[in-house]
């Protein structure tokens, strides 16, 4: 049609404006006019009838119901709200599937603001803790005096002579190493690395810390503040004398989830951290790291790898071995039962012999290769002190894996099979003759 008219606009609500309108000289036969006789009529009672009339194109003219309930619909917020929360008038089934859809929402907000914190905190944790910490930690270097280091320690911890000589009042014997690190943190008792600062995927090199628990640094580094990652520490019932060392000194560390900081590496020692589907070397790791260096406040020691186990802790799983209760041997016989018992479990055999009287280590961590959720279980690393005038040297091509480790009974429930009996050349443990 040429033109058409439209509602006029009301200056009040009781009376339309008067309004002359254009309109067309013959009626559209084809289609019904726009126009009725009732249309101007000022009885409202027109307001309530819809218009359903059509342009001659066939598109629908909007109403005036639908005028009204395009005003009143609700904004997207509120049609949101009502999309995402249980209403009133919502039937049982639709209540729940917003219950639902809401307590998932919140556990992926709290989860993943979880995981952002973690990611941010570790990344924090390497970069300013233990960077900061690592400076602190002042070996004697080439060309360098005791008085050297003295003097750099003062200047870069602002320490005084006095403050020095405190500490050495304290701890008599104290490598000037860690004076730094004491006068800091007096928990210290030692520093731990594997590797060195060329190893591409290890990074062990940390303060090694003792509480009067063994919970305090499960959850606080060495500046003393709350981490999920914590520190390395030692058992508090082990001993760090100035000439006296535990026979067996147990130090704790968690394996982190990003797989690369605290104790995490460790569990390489374990599946040699093959990827699985891989056949390469399962030693590969142990071959390229067969020593740990743990340097006490009164001694610089190397280490040497001589066994990995992973334990139980849950007794309906079966046995849990007291492996961490182990720190003195009353003598021989007690000493040579525990190496053997190790030895039995232990995935990797060495050319490490071992002797009544060496000083033992052991490094335990998280590891569950079945799921936390089915096995609650700990991988250890057991190493061996150099003894005085030995050489640091392994021969690693003479490790291999144990074809028949005993096993926990989930173990034998899950992979099958049983133990064959001891097949380790137990002429290794030199003095035993079982």
């Amino acid at each position: 049609m040429a033109g058409f008219a439209k509602r006029p606009h009301r200056k009040s609500g009781a009376a339309h404006s008067e309004k002359s309108f254009e309109m067309p000289e013959e009626k559209d036969t084809g289609s019904d006019s726009y126009i009725t006789a009732s249309f101007f009529d000022d009885d409202d009672d027109d307001d309530d009838i819809p218009d359903t009339r059509r342009r001659r194109s066939g598109k629908t003219r909007l109403t005036y119901d639908d005028e009204e309930k395009e005003a009143k619909k609700p904004n997207i917020f509120v049609r949101a709200i009502h999309a995402i929360f249980p209403m009133k008038g919502d039937g049982v089934a639709e209540s729940v599937r917003k219950v639902i859809f809401d307590i998932a929402v919140v556990a992926f907000v709290i989860t993943g603001g979880s995981v952002i914190y973690d990611i941010v905190n570790e990344e924090y944790q390497k970069i300013e803790v233990d960077k900061k910490v690592e400076e602190m930690y002042k070996p004697v270097e080439k060309n360098e005096t005791v008085e050297d280091v003295k003097q750099k320690i003062m200047k870069e911890l602002n320490l005084t002579d006095g403050d020095i000589k405190s500490i050495e009042a304290e701890k008599p014997g104290i490598q000037v190493d860690f004076l730094g690190l004491y006068s800091q943190n007096p928990d210290i008792v030692g520093w731990i690395s594997l590797g060195d600062e060329n190893d591409p995927i290890v990074n062990i090199n940390y303060p090694v810390l003792q509480a009067a628990d063994n919970d305090y640094y499960l959850t606080h580094n060495f500046l003393k503040q709350t981490t999920q990652r914590g520190a390395i520490f030692a058992d508090y019932r082990n001993k760090f004398g100035n000439g006296e060392l535990s026979a067996n000194t147990i130090l704790y560390g968690h394996n982190m989830w990003n797989g690369d900081t605290m104790f995490a590496k460790l569990s390489r020692y374990y599946d040699g951290g093959i990827p699985k589907g891989e056949t390469n070397d399962p030693l590969k790791f142990y071959r390229e790291h067969p020593s740990i260096t743990f340097n006490t406040l009164y001694d610089n020691a190397e280490w040497k790898v001589f066994a990995c186990v992973l334990f139980n802790t849950q007794e309906e799983l079966g046995e849990v071995y007291p492996y961490i209760n182990v720190r003195d041997f009353k003598n021989k016989k007690a000493f040579n039962n525990f190496i053997l018992d190790i030895m039995d479990r232990s995935v990797i055999w060495t050319d490490v012999d071992l002797q009544y009287g060496d000083n033992i280590m052991t490094l335990s961590t998280c590891y569950y290769p079945y799921g936390k959720e089915k096995a609650d279980t700990r991988v250890a690393v057991f190493a061996r002190k150099v003894r005085d005038g030995e050489s640091t040297e392994v021969d690693v091509s003479a490790a291999v894996r144990n074809p028949d480790p005993l096993k926990f009974t989930y173990q034998y429930r899950v992979e099958g099979g049983s133990w064959g009996g001891r097949k380790w050349d137990s002429s290794k443990l030199i003095g035993y003759e079982g």
